[in-house]
């Protein structure tokens, strides 16, 4: 049996210019936002955790054990960036992208709301280095704030940042869309796209968006229609040539939010559960952990 304290696993701070150590705990365990000390956030990828091992979600997010992980795929951050700022052009001249126009969407357009951005509690949001508030559609797609609902009259909020929402103008309803960075040398084909287990994931991350959407009393509707934007990059050119080509494809779901309400009351007892729940057999860092500790034991 491993003692946390005694093994210096939990043991805080570190003087500068000294080595890190990987404890495999995090420093500390925080769920409040906005100083507000009674409220537990949980974000949109909370709910992802939750979804696919409870005991991986119950150790991280109640015990802040840091799973297995690997380092963040910087060039998908890039390409999302970049798309969001094509895309911010035309929401500001409320023009239908280029994209959308050879896709017979030219009634689509990027959605543009500049009221103040609130939070929860009604209390404008301005970023750490920010002077005036944000508005709606700048905080919701800011990691650290996001499109923000308190789940019932619990005291757990729920929030996810969005990568976008477009405006049918035929309808006056709101779409919401993610992108997806992907390379792979076949084409993509929205007929299979979805085959594939962590494909599910891409599903529930917009069906748990479209949810927070609902939750915000816009005057505009929120549709049930959602796309995933994905740009691969084939990889069929004769050289690099200091440029990635990449090729979009727009793929059509509809959001389905029915189960949610029913798995987030579940997840929340969960966390306020003192007993950690039993290994997921189809989680692989529950497999790991087991092969480890099997090993660890002989030692």
């Amino acid at each position: 049996m491993i003692d946390l304290e005694k093994d210096g696993i939990i043991k805080r701070g570190k003087r500068k210019g000294e080595e890190k150590i990987a404890r495999g705990i995090k420093d500390e365990i925080s769920h409040t936002k906005y100083k507000n000390i009674d409220d537990i956030w949980l974000s949109r990828s909370a709910f992802d955790d939750f979804k696919k091992c409870q005991r991986c979600f119950y150790l991280n997010r109640v015990k802040g054990f840091i799973p297995p992980g690997c380092p963040q795929f910087t060039i998908n951050s890039m390409t999302d960036k970049l798309l969001k700022k094509e895309f911010d052009t035309c929401r500001k001249k409320q023009k239908p992208h280029q994209f959308l126009i050879d896709e017979k969407l030219d009634y689509i357009i990027p959605y543009k709301n500049e009221e103040t951005a609130t939070d929860i509690y009604g209390d404008p949001i301005i970023g750490s280095n920010e002077e005036k508030p944000y508005t709606k559609m700048e905080a919701w797609r800011k990691n650290a704030h996001g499109v923000q609902a308190r789940f019932k009259k619990t005291n757990f909020v729920l929030y996810g940042s969005v990568d976008d929402i477009w405006l049918n103008t035929k309808d006056n309803s709101l779409i919401l869309v993610d992108y997806k960075s992907q390379a792979n040398s076949q084409p993509v084909n929205p007929e299979t796209y979805w085959s594939g287990d962590f494909k599910s994931g891409y599903q529930r991350q917009l069906d748990f968006y479209v949810y927070l959407l609902k939750q915000q009393n816009l005057k505009e509707k929120i549709s049930d229609d959602v796309y995933l934007l994905v740009v691969n990059a084939r990889g069929l050119e004769d050289s690099f040539d200091n440029k990635l080509l990449f090729e979009s494809t727009l793929i059509h779901t509809k959001a389905k939010t029915d189960y949610l309400e029913k798995d987030i009351e579940e997840m929340i007892s969960v966390f306020e559960s003192k007993d950690v729940p039993n290994y997921n057999k189809r989680c692989k860092n529950c497999a790991y952990a087991r092969q480890r500790s099997a090993i660890d034991t002989l030692k």
